[in-house]
């Protein structure tokens, strides 16, 4: 296979961005994620896949819940604050001002959010793969979507 041909043609899939945050025990994770796909109707399901060697790979995996924050179209600076490890200073995470729902972390300036519970995990390559039924779905405020796309990332190929 052609390298170049092969990441070209993966960057070419559409993503949007999106935080992900859970806590298990005193352990905290919020990160930004991409590869994320809604999985079914009935059930509601989504897939959201998290790289194995990760603080949020093993928060989630423990805990066996998340929440995934929806991202407004001008929330790049958001979601750059997500790239590195996650700091909690008070009601304050990575910066941001999160309270506790379900004992799950909430980041509220976010347009909506889903909570989530893990149903199965596929572990075949760097990321893992975690199905999740959405056990509630608040939306907050209307907003076009956050994409990859338009901040001049890349996550893929």
């Amino acid at each position: 296979m052609d390298e170049k041909s092969r990441k070209q043609a993966l960057r070419m899939l559409s993503y949007g961005i999106y935080i992900l945050t859970s806590k298990a025990r005193e352990d905290y994770c919020a990160a930004t994620v991409t590869w994320v796909s809604q999985a079914s109707f009935k059930p509601s399901m989504i897939s959201v896949c998290i790289k194995r060697d990760s603080g949020s790979y093993t928060v989630v995996k423990e805990r066996g819940e998340f929440v995934l924050h929806l991202l407004g179209e001008r929330q790049k600076d958001l979601a750059a604050s997500f790239f590195k490890q996650t700091i909690i200073n008070g009601s304050y995470i990575n910066g941001y001002q999160f309270t506790l729902q379900h004992d799950l972390p909430l980041i509220t300036d976010v347009p909506a959010y889903l909570f989530c519970q893990v149903i199965e995990i596929l572990e075949n390559g760097d990321h893992s793969l975690f199905l999740a039924e959405v056990k509630d779905a608040i939306v907050q405020r209307d907003s076009n979507p956050l994409e990859l796309k338009s901040t001049g990332w890349y996550y893929g190929g």
